[in-house]
């Protein structure tokens, strides 16, 4: 087989819509949330296969049909992997740009075709059509990606960057150069364009279905690490994020261990969504009170801690005490049910040369909300 423009038209028609199959199929062993952009991916591979496809039958439909019916199948790809970037990081699709650039697409190769049959001509609005999406999708990596560039990235980027470079160069070839006067002309510009089309295609799938995949295991990983109902910290990642704080015997550390009041009076006056609402509440209430420095999680039922890296037993106490008082004072308003007094009892303790884990701190401030709890409630006890 000669590797000449129409063999590679062939291959990038072949390897385009063997991989939109494959991409098809791949985004169904992926949670409903992200088949979307996976889907969108396929449909920008199977748009670009059939604009190939009809540069290669245009022996058999009219050259009007095939040019403008090919070149509006590939920008139309080349802007749905946009709209799978833009997916990806959670922009608002383009739907208006998209469509005007399509349109004057249709009407620039028409005229083109009737008004100013020059090859050039068509080939820089073509230019300026496909690679527009393209751009705008690398801007979105450098924009919203997070640094350093995960390996999926660079690899999507890269192959989104290169048929955009390859078409602006055959382009410009078109002005300052030797020109060309068909897509299947010999010539080194049109065969680097062929050959760019024919082997990005795997690439870049390849490369955003493993960003997908990326995204799927952080976003599980996140889910393990914390407590649904309220969307902070559960133990693990409490106990995780405060290991390096017990390894630096140097640095203060202090715990507070936060109980709910006579929760279980909520929960049966009400019923356990209004005690939902109730921890929901809470948890945001001590999200707002805690310091940027300082780690706030649910360890289960109406018990919830802080880690305050830096801080001491008496530091602690005076925050606790703040926080108890900022609670007390003002009453859960219910959906449902108007408003009801919530008090918390909360122990102290500071980290000691014996704490060789986490636990042993907690446990600690554990023992002294209890000691709370047996005294009385709605109060402060700072471990011996």
């Amino acid at each position: 087989m000669v590797l000449d423009a129409l063999t590679l038209m062939f291959v990038s028609t072949a390897l385009c819509l063997l991989t939109a199959v494959l991409v098809g199929y791949v985004r169904t062993g992926f949670p409903r949330p992200y088949r979307r952009m996976l889907r969108y991916w396929a449909q920008a591979l199977l748009l670009q296969g059939l604009g190939w496809l009809g540069f290669l039958f245009q022996g058999v439909a009219s050259g009007l049909v095939a040019v403008v019916l090919a070149n509006t199948l590939l920008v139309l790809g080349t802007q749905r992997i946009g709209h799978a970037i833009h997916l990806f990081f959670d922009r608002p699709l383009p739907w208006r740009r998209d469509l005007s650039m399509a349109v004057a697409t249709v009407v620039w190769l028409m005229l083109c075709h009737w008004v100013w049959p020059v090859f050039s001509a068509r080939v820089i609005g073509v230019t300026v059509a496909v690679t527009w999406p393209l751009v705008a999708a690398i801007l979105l990596f450098v924009r919203h990606a997070r640094r350093p560039w995960p390996t999926s990235y660079r690899v999507v980027v890269a192959f989104l960057a290169a048929p955009a470079l390859v078409l602006w160069l055959r382009a410009l070839n078109q002005v300052v150069g030797t020109p060309v006067d068909t897509m299947v002309a010999v010539h080194p510009a049109q065969i680097a364009l062929h050959m760019v089309a024919a082997f990005t295609p795997v690439a870049t799938a390849l490369g955003f279905a493993l960003m997908v995949a990326t995204r799927l295991h952080d976003d599980l990983r996140e889910v393990a690490h914390t407590d649904p109902l309220t969307g902070l910290a559960n133990r693990r990642r409490v106990e995780g994020l405060a290991r390096p704080w017990i390894d630096d015997p140097q640095a203060p550390l202090s715990a507070m261990m936060i109980d709910v009041d006579h929760f279980k009076r909520v929960n049966d006056r009400f019923g356990h969504d209004a005690g939902d609402e109730a921890l929901v509440w809470l948890g945001s209430h001590l999200r707002v009170q805690a310091r940027a420095t300082d780690l706030v999680g649910r360890l289960g039922g109406e018990e919830f801690v802080m880690l305050l890296p830096g801080t001491t037993a008496l530091e602690a106490a005076v925050l606790a005490e703040r926080l108890r008082a900022t609670v007390a004072a003002v009453p859960m308003s219910f959906v449902d049910h108007g408003e009801w007094p919530l008090t918390i009892s909360i122990g102290v303790a500071a980290r000691t040369p014996g704490d060789t884990d986490v636990r042993d701190l907690l446990r600690r401030a554990d023992d002294a909300m209890y000691a709370a709890k047996r005294g009385g409630r709605n109060r402060v006890v700072v471990a011996d």
